[in-house]
């Protein structure tokens, strides 16, 4: 803003001094020519009148209009001769009116100029101003002009960024709360079913007359509901570290077999239980980068969910390999499989499924979809009803 008025400035001094010039320029030839013409008239007088006085010369030099003197026309100058001086004033001041002329339209133009360009700066910043007090409202749906240059419409285009920035923060947050007030509703279903279960467990503890043998039931059904609950409060925890963001990963090499292995001994007893075959291959000298403890954490969770899903009799594949750009883990089930709307929503938290489980919370699959993402790496499901699950896990170098 200060700049364009400061160029506005210099042009109308500039102008002001072409004008001076020009106006002394024209005083000067005027002055010139008239002082020419008045030695011309005194010495034709002096050579055609030489008894004149020095006195009548000097008051020819002194006059101040020669147009109305009579002195020219009592020495023999004709009406021609006096339009001569005439002409010469007349161009003067003709052109001094020009100079002056010209100066004050350009001087006019550039006020307009500055008056304009004030005007639309103020129209611009009132703009801003309620532009501003509307994002102050809450009201981000605002549009801002971004094809204008100079320094306001920079100024507009980083209000514009700040207000996308603020937009999609609102929206986060505004996610973010249904997102807490659907987990809460999830949790407190979770825990209820367990937590009912336990109390009329120790109710029916409480009779007296209730045998040995069923008070041992009751008290390991007990015990198996607080397991389950305690299960659900370790993996709620895991996935809060994930949702605020401190959770720090190893970058280890992992042999993929040797990690498969130990997965494996940790839920034999879940696929003992259920007779179910599980059937490994691979290259043995494949490896992943990542947090070995985490992508237990992950694998696991998704072999539990095969076993959980795959009837008795049944069997389960592994197969793994690794390429020049990632090592990739493929977990195929013999189970029921899913609809193309249940496999859009298996990651997502405490979605269970169609099939009936106490045991299942539905959260273990989006905490291992977390781990492996943050792993570099991406999981994806395939599924058909009545022809198996298969999950690809690819970790990428």
């Amino acid at each position: 803003m200060k700049s364009y008025k400061r160029i506005i400035i210099i042009l109308i001094i500039v102008t002001l001094i072409i004008t001076v010039f020009l106006s002394y320029y024209s005083y000067y030839r005027y002055t010139h020519l008239t002082n020419a013409f008045v030695s011309n008239v005194v010495e034709v007088i002096d050579t055609n009148y030489p008894d004149v006085d020095m006195t009548t010369i000097i008051d020819i030099i002194n006059s101040s209009d020669y147009t109305t003197s009579d002195i020219l026309t009592n020495y023999g100058f004709t009406e021609n001769d006096i339009s001569i001086l005439s002409s010469l004033k007349e161009e003067f001041t003709k052109e001094l009116i020009i100079n002056i002329s010209v100066f004050v339209i350009i001087s006019t133009i550039f006020i307009i100029i500055i008056i304009a360009k004030e005007h639309k700066n103020k129209k611009n910043l009132n703009d801003i101003i309620s532009y501003l007090k509307e994002l102050n409202r809450g009201n981000y749906n605002l549009n801002i002009d971004l094809n204008k240059e100079g320094n306001l419409s920079i100024l507009k285009n980083e209000i514009y960024t700040t207000t996308v920035m603020l937009r999609k923060q609102a929206e986060k947050e505004l996610q973010d709360k249904i997102n807490l007030k659907d987990s809460l509703t999830n949790i407190s279903h979770q825990l209820k079913t367990p937590l009912t279960s336990i109390s009329l467990l120790v109710d029916n503890l409480l009779d007296e007359e209730i045998d040995t043998n069923t008070q041992k039931e009751f008290l390991l059904d007990i015990k198996n509901q607080i397991e389950s609950i305690n299960y659900l409060i370790i993996v709620l925890l895991k996935l809060s570290r994930f949702d605020a963001n401190v959770v720090t990963f190893k970058e280890e090499k992992i042999n993929v077999k040797n990690l498969l292995i130990d997965i494996l001994k940790h839920i034999d007893i879940i696929r003992e239980v259920k007779n179910i075959d599980i059937h490994i291959t691979g290259d043995n000298a494949s490896t992943l980068i990542g947090d070995y403890k985490w992508e237990y954490e992950a694998i696991s969770n998704i072999l539990k969910n095969c076993l959980e899903y795959t009837p008795e009799n049944k069997n389960i594949y592994i197969k793994y390999r690794e390429t020049n750009m990632y090592t990739e883990i493929i977990i195929e089930d013999e189970g029921p499989g899913m609809s193309k709307n249940e496999k859009n929503k298996i990651f997502e938290r405490f979605y269970k499924g169609n099939i009936s489980n106490s045991n299942n919370f539905g959260i273990g699959l989006s905490l291992a979809k977390e781990i492996i993402n943050k792993d570099n790496g991406k999981i994806k499901v395939e599924s058909e009803l009545n022809k198996g699950t298969t999950f690809k896990i690819r970790y990428y170098k």
